[in-house]
């Protein structure tokens, strides 16, 4: 009997015992979201639709859900999301049941270990990132402790028709030692096959297994926030080619709040770790700014151990300073990246100020790649009480050849009492390796009801890296128009 077989029958045994178990006067409720985009790129003389229904529903205990994509494209050869999957398809689907202290989930599901060191799952909509599991979860918390206990697989694609299909089994079980102490353990047993598509394809195209084990601690002492995490990996590692194979990932955070500030630190560890269902924290600091965040460092998962540490300090009752640095480097001490940043906030009447600044290398082979950026922004208030939000930002790059960039963004965004809003991005650069030297994007949204928002924008956006909680991707150059429409219910 197939997974999927049993998954069905477990979404059928759950519906069929909800009606069972909910009282006369439970009530049903749904709710929803729908978000549609067209855009047609000018550059490409092509178009693009991306759809995207969510639909949660309940009666009772039970909850059932979905989520439905249709992503078609005018060109085969133009896909701005950069992803495979048919041009249309129920994504997600789950049927979930909860009662007093037990929840139970069939089909679909995210789950955290701790930090991410051990397991996360998660969708990452804008990133198009994806590693949500399929099969069961379920919940329970007694007197002693909390515990989770699931099982499920997720496909990982490597090319148009190759992709690696991972397996896992884990339980976790978390427990409040005292009102200042909680501790958790958890066990991971994963296994994964590379699989294709292509009939041509019967080899085996390579299998991988193994098994982690990971304690937690957080702790709570007067001012001092303390948390630890660490897990011990073993078994055989397909994406490395490595048999046998020992790694581990240690995570240490902690935050002391002090009357005349607020430290707080990271330190990191990992050694042969790298998985496509893991997430740790990077421990590097994630910018609001674009330019700054663009220059953001990848993490290296199977080689690397660094840290971060800043301080934010209030300088009366309108100005805040906040400073930090962070680093990394391989288990051989080769330095992998540095950074040092500040930022300054300050609030008069209904006016804001903020300004920001960093410096930061990434080295590869004894030379690196630096990155020295700065921004400023003020939203001030209209005469018409509504905010309005100029930002200026700049930065310079340069390359491991030495060649040196300048690249600069201004942005300013104008809300209306009308519930229109106007927003206008010029970005620039002399970097000659670009197609172009500026771009600028002109929006207009507009909230036409309450659970309805209408976006239009015209004009051209520039690509890179897009980067966020360790996860990151490259965006194509965008020229043309884009018309986005978001609806709840």
């Amino acid at each position: 009997m197939t997974r999927r077989v049993l998954l069905c029958i477990a979404v059928a045994g759950l519906m069929s015992v909800a009606p069972a178990i909910a009282s006369a006067d439970d009530g049903a409720w749904s709710s929803g979201a729908v978000t549609g985009e067209y855009l047609f790129d000018t550059g490409e003389e092509a178009s693009a639709f991306d759809a995207r229904l969510e639909v949660d529903a309940g009666i009772g205990p039970l909850t059932v859900g979905a989520v439905y994509r249709a992503y078609q494209l005018s060109l085969p050869t133009y896909n701005p999301a950069g992803v495979n999957i048919p041009e249309s398809e129920i994504k997600h689907r789950y049927a979930a049941l909860d009662r007093e202290n037990l929840h139970l989930r069939v089909g679909h599901f995210y789950s955290t270990f701790g930090r991410g060191l051990a397991l996360r799952s998660f969708e990452d909509v804008d990133l198009e990132h994806d590693t949500v599991l399929d099969g069961l979860l379920g919940e329970y918390s007694f007197s002693a402790a909390d515990v989770t206990v699931l099982a499920g697989s997720v496909d990982e694609p490597l090319s148009e028709t190759r992709y690696r299909r991972h397996n896992v089994r884990a339980v976790r079980a978390t427990r409040s030692v005292a009102s200042w102490l909680d501790i958790a353990g958890s066990v991971v047993e994963r296994a994964s096959n590379k699989e294709d598509d292509d009939p041509i394809v019967t080899e085996s195209l390579g299998r991988s297994e193994d098994l982690l084990l990971g304690g937690e601690v957080n702790a709570w002492l007067g001012p001092v926030s303390l948390a630890g995490e660490y897990v011990g990996r073993q078994g055989d590692d397909g994406e490395l080619e490595i048999d046998d194979m020992e790694g581990h990932a240690t995570y240490v955070t902690a935050t002391v709040e002090l009357p005349w500030a607020t430290l707080f630190g990271e330190y990191k560890d990992y050694d042969r770790f790298q998985h496509f269902l893991v997430n740790p924290p990077t421990a590097v600091r994630e910018h609001l700014w674009t330019l700054m965040n663009r220059a953001t460092y990848e993490p290296k998962l199977n080689d690397e151990r660094g840290y971060l540490v800043e301080a934010t300090v209030p300088l009366g009752e309108s100005v805040t300073v906040l400073g930090g640095a962070s680093e990394a480097r391989n288990h051989d001490a080769d330095l992998a990246h540095w950074e040092m940043f500040g930022q300054a906030d300050a609030w008069i009447g209904d006016t804001s100020l903020s300004a920001g600044a960093a410096w930061s290398r990434e080295y590869e082979l004894g030379k690196f790649i630096e990155h020295k950026t700065a921004g400023a922004e003020v939203i001030l208030p209209l005469p018409s009480g509504q905010p309005m939000e100029l930002q200026v930002q700049a930065g310079e790059t340069t390359d491991i050849a030495e060649t040196v960039s300048l690249d600069y963004l201004v942005a300013m965004t104008v809300y209306t009492s009308s519930g229109i809003t106007f927003a206008s991005v010029v970005e620039g650069t002399d970097d000659e390796s670009e197609d172009r030297s500026v771009w600028a994007m002109f929006e207009v949204k507009s909230i036409l009801r309450d659970d309805l928002e209408l976006g239009v924008s015209i004009g051209s956006e520039r690509g890179g890296l897009k980067c966020s909680g360790g996860v990151c991707r490259v965006e194509p150059e965008f020229s043309g128009a884009r018309v986005r429409l978001t609806t709840y219910f």
